[in-house]
């Protein structure tokens, strides 16, 4: 595999290595030798060292006593932190969402909810409903207008990202998702504050809960 430069060299090392991890190509335990990537991507081990620092600053791959990085394991405790502060962030996107919501932004979501329960419906592959799911949050997000909010949410998500195929591949999973996007569309359209961020805590109280119990 060889990597084309577009961007500064550890950069596109960094997204490569990143990907392979979310993806699981490289999985949880599993040493990221220099040398192996240098030859795989047809590089020096410059920008392969600089790549491990940064995604070592992330928490997607941690030191060794003994010397050597391997790709960190999420365990329930990692998980059960990183909901306590996406819940609590999500909370402030839906605070902002009932105060600015359009009719137009109302006709968004609820084209976008019967565009999923057409694709639920016709046992659609799972990751065109990951999109669809996807495109919900933004929309939430692109209602609030809270950049810094959004980026803390995309950051920690990114840790869960090598889950999302189990979620996904889940028929019962995917509508209980839906089923919960659905009702909290409902409750912003009711422009009800406390029944939405209810709604929505409980919707991630249940992607944990899964979550912890595939682990």
């Amino acid at each position: 595999m060889k990597i084309e430069k577009s961007k500064p060299m550890r950069e596109l090392v960094y997204e490569e290595l990143k990907r392979l991890i979310i993806d699981g190509e490289i999985e949880a335990g599993e040493r990221i030798v220099e040398t192996d990537y240098a030859q795989k991507f047809q590089i020096s081990r410059t920008p392969i060292r600089e790549a491990i620092r940064m995604l070592e600053l992330e928490g997607f791959i941690e030191s060794q006593p003994k010397g050597g990085v391997i790709v960190k394991e999420i365990g329930k405790e990692d998980i059960e932190e990183i909901y306590r502060i996406r819940i609590a962030l999500e909370g402030i996107i839906i605070d902002e969402v009932i105060k600015k919501v359009t009719a137009k932004d109302m006709r968004k979501l609820t084209r976008l909810m019967e565009d999923t329960e057409d694709l639920l419906e016709d046992h659609e592959d799972g990751k065109e409903v990951f999109k669809l799911f996807s495109e919900f949050n933004k929309i939430l997000y692109d209602i609030a207008k809270l950049e810094r909010v959004e980026d803390m949410i995309t950051n920690i998500k990114l840790y869960l990202s090598r889950f999302r195929r189990i979620a996904v591949e889940n028929d019962e999973r995917r509508r209980v998702a839906f089923e919960d996007h659905k009702a909290i569309v409902e409750a912003i359209r009711e422009k009800d504050e406390k029944k939405a961020g209810k709604l929505n805590r409980e919707h991630l109280e249940k992607s944990k809960n899964f979550i912890i119990k595939e682990l």
